[in-house]
């Protein structure tokens, strides 16, 4: 029977959620806002500067505002973690302690120390004291598990030989006085490991009253105990005993209230509900993680609330024989098909069972976890337009917890130290059980054998005709054309079928209703995402600013550093999705420099590289340093589509940082860009390349495709129409050049 999808919900706008600790940066007003109060049409705020100026922003408002990089929300700015970190460390970040590595191992040793005693807690389902006694032998325990975690560690990452010998970093116990104030700055700051780096260089008369206004009015007064400030439950009584005469003031005496004492204050207190008091103090992040042990079954609602990551590790032409695309392949092709394991990764937004990313990785690493964290927070309607569904790919999101295996890609330093700069909760379930993931396991199983019926022999012929002089370079381009397709079945096929763990609603339209009845956290903007996926590397400053990819940024706050203390290097940090700008680090700690040149802020890396590539291939314009000819050249390849491949970044082979650095050396070297007066505007879209799924039935306009388009394309672009080998094919055989050694 054909497959029917059902009619998918027109997306408008989610419902961003913001409260008072939070600011909403207007990039636009050039202002910062404190939202007050949100109703069913937007949000009321005050200025963060002048307290009587208050402005209402719709919810369509605003999502408009954050889509189009005009404004920015930094989630927690105003709450009593932030400040407390701004406060001992100012605007620097875990990542400017790279340099102190072991201010560092002792910030990560304490927190795992931390973490042994709250897994003991949740073992043991109570709150272990805090006194030298009870502690002592649990510490002494924990430090020997943390000592032995670091050996099994070292042995699996770790490969030579039998006589070589390696060092690994321990601490001596603590003492339980020592070990509470690490727990209390820790859990103080929600949890953020920067807390935990070091900063230094008789009884009497029973007034208890059981008349229920004086009980009622106690109580009202015990709820202020459930706050984000955390007040303790001496100050919590304190403010009971304030509010008490106050009220007692202002009414007769027949109605006045008795005061109960600080013993029942505080057992009213003790018999609020264990998981709601945690929520209320701690955020429900961490309340879900700490009962998670003991309701498996807490009902997961809200979009970002819980998403599960997983790399699966398969054969390639096992995946091909298991989803059924094997058979329909011409034999030329199986027998050109390599032996190649790859690894699929994907997260999923568990109340919603929305695939939000799906990333592939020949070898899987710390680079390729941080790509799938990076997915889950970026627009990707781009890829489902690259692959032609019909319904665009729209979820993404700041999560507030995920959940992964024990992996090595995720346990990576580039990893935590991601998720900790992007203020994003992770746990790893312990290692055999795959139970405590139930959903991400599912996804490949249900996706395979849905894809067959939309595609034919024809799908591969590009793998065909590119790869077959390089084994690997041939895995290569067929994991990119398989990525396509199982992109292609996520957008229009599983989020599109009924599910039975939603009662038979889409995740797509899952999505569409839970983004507009919960509040999300909206993804970080394009600064803060060049503060958590940047790259650091070091540049020398000079009077015309930085240079990196033969582009120059600059900023005033670089020529004073310049004038004060001469041409020195500085940290910069570069984001591969945005070369228009870079982040440098000062002594006044991180700024934002802008390029010099009148770069646009959709050029990407990739597509950098790419132009500058091309124009390598031609002696008379290899010389020219004009940004003209460099718009020339990506609107060339934007033209024919392959920009849009490049964006799309289906290589399975992603970069790290010093390939970066390899490709600044090999294609640019001395060359720098200089400003032209005469840009050509940027083509934002164009005709897509002859690409294996807009052939057969995938696509109801093959018109768009035909021979004579693709040759009017050609032309255009400045091809020769009769030349087999474009200019174009020649350009991506040179960046793939360099992909190669990823």
């Amino acid at each position: 029977m054909d497959f029917r999808p059902v009619p998918a919900r027109r997306f408008i706008h989610s419902m961003i959620g913001m409260d008072r600790k939070d600011l909403y940066e207007d990039k636009k007003r050039k202002e910062n806002f404190i939202p007050l109060m949100r109703d069913d049409l937007g949000y009321m705020m005050q200025a963060e500067n002048d307290s009587e100026r208050k402005i209402f922003l719709t919810h369509s408002e605003i999502y408009k505002a954050l889509d189009s990089n005009q404004a920015e929300i930094k989630y927690g700015h105003n709450g009593v973690a932030q400040q407390a970190l701004r406060a001992a460390f100012g605007d620097q970040k875990w990542s400017d302690f790279d340099d102190k590595p072991h201010l560092q191992t002792i910030a990560l040793w304490r927190e795992k120390m931390l973490q042994k005693y709250a897994d003991e807690c949740e073992l043991k389902r109570k709150r272990l004291p805090f006194s030298e006694n009870a502690l002592k032998p649990f510490l002494r325990k924990w430090r020997k598990d943390v000592i032995g975690d670091l050996i099994d560690l070292d042995e699996e990452e770790e490969k030579g030989r039998a006589d070589q010998a390696e060092e690994i970093i321990v601490f001596k116990r603590p003492t339980a006085k020592t070990f509470k104030r690490w727990h209390d700055m820790y859990y103080g700051c929600d949890m953020d490991v920067m807390a935990l780096l070091p900063r230094h260089h008789g009884p009497g008369p029973k007034l208890f009253s059981f008349k229920p206004a004086s009980i009622a009015f106690a109580h009202k007064e015990a709820m202020g105990y459930l706050d984000r400030s955390r007040p303790t439950k001496a100050h919590t009584y304190r403010n009971y005993l304030a509010a008490l005469q106050q009220h007692n003031k202002t009414v007769a005496v027949h109605r006045q209230v008795e005061k109960v004492s600080r013993k029942k204050f505080e057992a009213m207190i003790a018999n609020f509900d264990a998981f709601h008091v945690v929520a209320s103090r701690l955020g429900e992040k961490f309340a879900i993680r700490k009962f998670m042990a003991i309701r498996r079954s807490f009902t997961v609602l809200a979009p970002g609330q819980r998403i599960e990551m997983d790399f699966v590790n398969v054969d390639l032409v096992s995946l091909l024989v298991e989803t059924g695309i094997w058979a329909i392949l011409p034999e030329d092709i199986q027998d050109k098909i390599p032996r190649q394991r790859i690894y699929f990764g994907a997260a999923i937004d568990v109340a919603t069972r929305y695939i939000l990313a799906f990333k592939a990785s020949l070898v899987p690493n710390g680079a390729s976890a941080v790509a799938t964290i990076r997915m889950i927070m970026t627009d990707k309607r781009h890829l489902s337009t690259h692959v032609d569904a019909q319904t665009p790919w729209i979820g993404k999101i700041r999560p507030w917890f995920i959940t992964h295996d024990n992996g090595s890609e995720f346990i990576a330093k580039k990893t935590q130290d991601v998720l900790r700069l992007a203020r994003i909760e992770a746990t790893r379930p312990p290692a055999g059980q795959p139970t405590c993931r139930p959903f991400i396991e599912k996804v490949f199983h249900s996706i395979g054998l849905l894809i067959t019926p939309y595609f034919d022999g024809r799908t591969f012929h590009n793998v065909v005709a590119k790869g077959d002089y390089d084994p690997q370079r041939h895995a290569s381009l067929l994991v990119e054309e398989l990525i396509k397709i199982f992109i292609f079945a996520i957008c229009d096929i599983y989020h599109n079928k009924p599910h039975e763990g939603l009662g038979g609603n889409t995740p797509h339209n899952a999505w569409v209703q839970a983004c507009q009845e919960y509040e999300i956290d909206y993804p970080p903007g394009s600064a803060e995402m060049l503060q958590i996926f940047g790259h650091k590397v070091k540049r020398r400053v000079t009077p015309y600013g930085v240079t990196f990819m033969g582009i120059t940024y600059d900023d005033p706050e670089l020529q004073r550093m310049r004038t004060k203390y001469g041409e020195i290097d500085v940290w910069i940090k570069f984001d591969p999705e945005g070369v228009a700008q870079v982040a440098f680090k000062s002594d006044k700690g991180w700024f934002v420099a802008r390029n010099t040149v009148g770069l646009d802020d959709t050029v990407t890396l990739a597509e950098w590289v790419a132009a500058r590539n091309e124009l390598r291939s031609h002696y008379a314009t290899a010389a020219e340093q004009g940004l003209k000819v460099m718009y020339e050249a990506i609107n060339r390849l934007r033209k024919i589509g392959e920009a849009a491949t490049l964006r799309a970044g289906l290589s399975p082979r992603i970069p790290t940082e010093a390939d970066f650095l390899k490709w600044e050396t090999e294609v640019f070297g001395a060359w720098n860009v200089v400003a032209s007066e005469d840009l050509p505007p940027l083509l934002q879209e164009g005709p897509l390349p002859d690409d294996p799924l807009h052939l057969g039935v995938v696509t109801n306009k093959p018109e768009l495709f035909s021979k004579d388009k693709m040759e009017q394309a050609a032309q255009e672009a400045g091809e020769a129409e009769d030349d087999e080998d474009s200019e174009t094919e020649e350009v991506i055989s040179n960046f793939s050049k360099y992909d190669e050694e990823y």
